[in-house]
Parts: C-alpha cells; sequence; structure tokens
C-alpha cells in the first residue's frame, strides 16, 4: 500500500539525519493529497519553527490549511493515560503523593507505553465530537534507539499486565503499531558508515517486531559531476593534487578539491548500494540531495516534491 495511505507515521533515524525535515515534507505531502494531517512532535519543539509558526505547546493546533502540529511530553501523556483508567478525581488525590507521582515518571517504559498511547488516541478513525480526526499523524519520533523503545513497549506491558484494563489497553497498542495497514515506520539515513549500520540494524529490529518498515530515506547525499576514467586523468595531469596543495601550478590547486569531492562521492555511492543490498526486498529507498543552508517552509515542498514517487 501507500505510504501514506496508513493512518500512523513513525519517522526515526539516527540523531542529525534529518529525521524533522522529512516528517515536515511527507506531511506537506500529505496535505497536497487532500489528507487532513497532524505532525506530531515527541520531547520536542522544532517542528512549529519549520512552518514559520509560533511554538504550538500540547495542543493540536492549526497551522496551515490541512496541517496541524502538535508537541507531545512524555510525562503529561503518561497522566492523561492513568487518568483514562482511574478517573479524574482518583488520579487527582493519587498524584498529590510526590513520591508516587516520582515513582510513575521513573517507571521503565511507563512514559513511552503512554506515548504510544497518545498516538493511538490521534490516529483513530473517529475521535468524537470534541476532538479533531484526522487522516494522517506523522510522528517525529525520538533517535532509533528511543523509538524502537516505544514500540516495544506495549508488548512488554502486555506481557506484565496479568489483565484488566492496562492489559487490555497494552494489547490494543500492539496491535496497532503491528498492523501494517494502520502503521509504518520511515528511516532516515546519511550516506555514511555509521548510520547506514544503525539503519540495517534497526531495519532488522522492526522486521523482528513485526512492525512494517515503510520507507528509507538516504538525506543529504552530494552526486559527482566526473566519471571515474575523468577522474583519473586528472589525477594523471596533477599528481598529488589529493592533497588539495595550496600553491604551485593551477591545475594542481582546481584539481585537488575536485578529486576530493570525487572520491567523496564514490564513497556515497557505496554506502548507497550497501544500504540497498541490507534491506529486505519491497522496502523503498530514496536519496535526497544534500542542503547545504537550514531547511526552511519553501524547501519542505521541494522535499515533498522529492518524496512523492517514493510515497506512492
Amino acid at each position: 500500500m501507500a505510504l501514506l495511505d496508513r493512518r500512523l507515521l513513525l519517522v526515526t533515524g539516527k540523531g542529525g539525519t534529518g529525521k524533522t525535515s522529512i516528517a515536515a515534507a511527507l506531511g506537506v505531502l500529505a496535505a497536497r493529497q487532500g489528507k487532513r494531517v497532524l505532525i506530531a512532535e515527541v520531547a520536542g519543539e522544532r517542528l512549529s519553527s519549520l512552518f514559520r509558526h509560533r511554538p504550538v505547546g500540547h495542543h493540536e493546533t492549526v497551522v496551515e490549511e490541512r496541517i496541524s502540529l502538535q508537541a507531545i511530553d512524555p510525562i503529561e501523556a503518561a497522566h492523561d493515560f492513568l487518568r483514562s483508567q482511574v478517573g479524574g478525581p482518583v488520579h487527582r488525590v493519587i498524584f498529590q503523593n510526590r513520591l508516587f507521582n516520582l515513582t510513575m515518571t521513573a517507571a521503565p517504559g511507563l512514559r513511552e507505553v503512554c506515548t504510544v498511547d497518545r498516538f493511538r488516541d490521534l490516529s483513530q478513525e473517529d475521535r468524537g465530537r470534541k476532538h479533531p480526526t484526522y487522516d494522517l499523524v506523522i510522528v517525529d519520533a525520538p533517535a532509533t534507539g528511543h523509538a524502537m523503545a516505544m514500540l516495544r513497549s506495549p508488548a512488554t506491558y502486555s506481557g506484565i499486565a496479568r489483565g484488566g484494563p492496562i492489559k487490555k489497553r497494552a494489547d490494543e497498542l500492539s496491535a496497532l503499531v503491528a498492523d501494517p495497514a494502520r502503521t509504518g515506520v520511515v528511516l532516515c539515513a546519511l550516506p555514511e558508515e555509521t548510520p547506514v549500520n544503525e539503519t540495517l540494524e534497526t531495519a532488522e529490529a522492526l522486521r523482528g517486531l513485526g512492525v512494517d518498515l515503510g520507507l528509507v530515506v538516504l538525506n543529504r547525499t552530494r552526486g559527482t559531476l566526473l566519471g571515474d576514467d575523468e577522474a583519473e586523468r586528472i589525477g594523471a595531469l596533477a599528481p598529488g593534487a589529493v592533497d588539495e596543495a595550496s600553491d604551485g601550478d593551477l591545475a594542481v590547486r582546481v584539481a585537488g578539491p575536485v578529486l576530493v569531492e570525487h572520491r567523496r562521492a564514490r564513497r556515497e555511492d557505496a554506502q548507497r548500494e550497501r544500504l540497498a543490498a541490507g534491506l529486505r526486498p519491497g522496502v523503498a529507498l530514496t536519496a535526497l540531495e544534500r542542503r547545504d543552508d537550514e531547511v526552511t517552509r519553501e524547501d519542505l515542498g521541494e522535499l515533498a516534491d522529492a518524496l512523492a514517487e517514493a510515497a506512492a
């Protein structure tokens, strides 16, 4: 199925791979297709600036036609989850106890499973009259390690709970993240050895969890205008040019940076080939060109164009 036909997409990757920009661009692309989109950011507030809007906080806020933003606070999500289970009055009494409050926020995996529960709520097909319903929820998720902890948390809590409403909800969340018709993951990588290694490891971990990997984005690639034979001729013309000599004849000074860039591009090509070979058949892989400037709202439209074919 097409990437944007799901109800929930989690965009993650190693830190610094541009996942926030990719999440925003996918939101722009979905809105172009007539979908009502919410782009949610976990424990951060960077999306607002991309859309030239003041910080939206924890409220679902319309920032453009068909596009809303929200910042999700995992601790607030945990309170909302427990409030839904025990009721408002009981919740208020319990959380007057500071020690219990600290225990709740420190409990391993609790914030993660409650954050996934917030995803479930946001992506429901019918949220009632008091809340807007979205065709697609895109989550700018934390970096891969934390994102994987979130995806594992429903099964963990389902195994811990022997019964009752918490186990029932945990089972519902497990079913949500494992349903490829409802949930998919987008992984962002860079054409470098360490990010590619982490992306391949995460892809295998997702497969083990039964979570659908809808798209891998190789971000910030830079090509070369030279063929290998041309690079060899330039290297022969100016021996030692790869050292980027700062003096000497013009050929050496010009050829040095050209050869360095060509060899860098070839290293990137090798990482792209390694990534493509390591992904399981059927996983879409697309490469986006490097942008030297900070991503702007106009850039999001161009990124959306670049992602359109891979998302189809």
